[in-house]
């Protein structure tokens, strides 16, 4: 709804008309009023183009900024129950545009611009693969890393099929009315943005500070799948098109990461090991066969607990709030979201339920829209 905050002075004005029966003006009372300037609120495709709003001649059109939405309230008002895991509403009165956001135009370029992404995550899935030893094979999707890579091509596949929707009108791709929640494959969609980014930093950080030994080679498969598909979602999540993550999606890259922690236990406890590698003994059962060496269950319990602990509550939690600010990231470094995709209709659907009343001094407006509010100033 449009916030219109009075103070005592501008209370005075909106009954102007009741005060002027009991006191009669004067001439220059009367002189006064026809210099008088009143502001309307209203939305850009509501101004015609003989500059006419509402009956009166517009002298003046100018386009308001959209409000800002600090961070911390957005945090907190995402983290409600009341907000949905889903939820369109940029809690400004807005709502997102599901076409613009997760397919932007023109979508031929988006098309081809993702089909590129996914060939690179592909490849860099393959070049592992076959990089990797025969014998060791079997055990290869046993690691977060290779976990990681596959949601990635999942979520590529998603937006391509996203994409394809888009250029046949798909009816999964509707804008859903004001409250009613979003389509399956948008939904689908937003799951895997929200899982694979946060998962490739946390890959990314890992790797780099617990599981990779100094001196060890450097390798293109190391930089592709600890870096390189960190990338290619960050491309594609924020400049091919700006995909908002909800603070309330930390419940699947938790999960994510419970779901490993457990792996890891059940692998060591019962023994499948990690593979045979060169430099290991013939016990597949022993320390040298943990996943990672910095959570082995059978010899170091208390240690490889800590260490779950602290991944999970302290490391994801940062990591995706990282992922969350970045997604609200916008010019000269604020973070209010402001570049996300508005839905035009939602706005005047708005604007045409929000009657704004007229005759308010500029210092008392204030619009609590976004995108494209703009200021009428209107001579009577």
């Amino acid at each position: 709804m449009v916030d219109l905050h009075r103070n005592r002075r501008d209370e005075d004005a909106f009954h102007f008309d009741e005060e002027e029966e009991h006191h009669p003006r004067n001439h220059e009372e009367e002189e006064e009023e026809e210099r008088f300037e009143s502001i309307s609120i209203g939305y850009e495709d509501d101004v015609a183009d003989e500059g006419v709003v509402h009956g009166v001649e517009a002298t003046n059109v100018v386009e308001l900024s959209p409000p800002s939405v600090s961070c911390f309230y957005r945090l907190r008002q995402e983290l409600k129950c009341s907000y949905a895991f889903f939820s369109l509403d940029e809690l400004n009165g807005t709502v997102l545009d599901i076409n613009n956001t997760f397919a932007p135009d023109p979508i031929v370029w988006t098309v081809l611009a993702r089909i590129v992404l996914l060939g690179l995550a592909i490849g860099a899935m393959v070049y592992s693969i076959v990089k990797y030893p025969d014998e060791n094979r079997w055990i290869w999707m046993g690691f977060l890393t290779h976990w990681t890579v596959v949601v990635t091509i999942a979520y590529f596949l998603v937006m391509l099929l996203f994409c394809n929707c888009n250029l046949f009108r798909s009816t999964y791709l509707e804008q859903p009315a004001r409250g009613q929640p979003v389509s399956v494959l948008v939904r689908l969609a937003w799951f895997f943005y929200s899982l694979a980014l946060p998962m490739n930093v946390l890959v990314v950080l890992l790797y780099w500070t617990l599981d990779y030994t100094p001196g060890q080679a450097v390798t293109f498969n190391t930089i592709s799948l600890h870096a390189g598909t960190c990338f290619l979602v960050l491309i594609d999540g924020n400049i091919v098109s700006k995909i908002p993550i909800r603070f309330k999606h930390i419940v699947l890259v938790e999960s994510a990461g419970l779901l490993l922690v457990v792996w890891t236990l059940i692998n060591d406890l019962v023994g499948i090991g990690d593979g045979r590698w060169d430099g290991e003994d013939a016990n597949q059962n022993n320390k040298d066969d943990a996943l990672y060496s910095v959570l082995d269950w059978s010899d170091s319990p208390g240690k490889a607990a800590i260490i779950s602990v602290v991944v999970l509550l302290v490391v994801v939690p940062l990591v995706f709030f990282l992922c969350w600010s970045l997604s609200l990231w916008s010019r000269w470094l604020k973070f209010d979201g402001s570049r996300r995709c508005i839905c035009q209709e939602a706005r005047k659907q708005n604007a045409e339920e929000e009657k704004v009343e007229e005759g308010l001094s500029e210092d008392v407006i204030t619009s609590i829209g976004a995108g494209k509010w703009i200021k009428i100033v209107t001579i009577h």
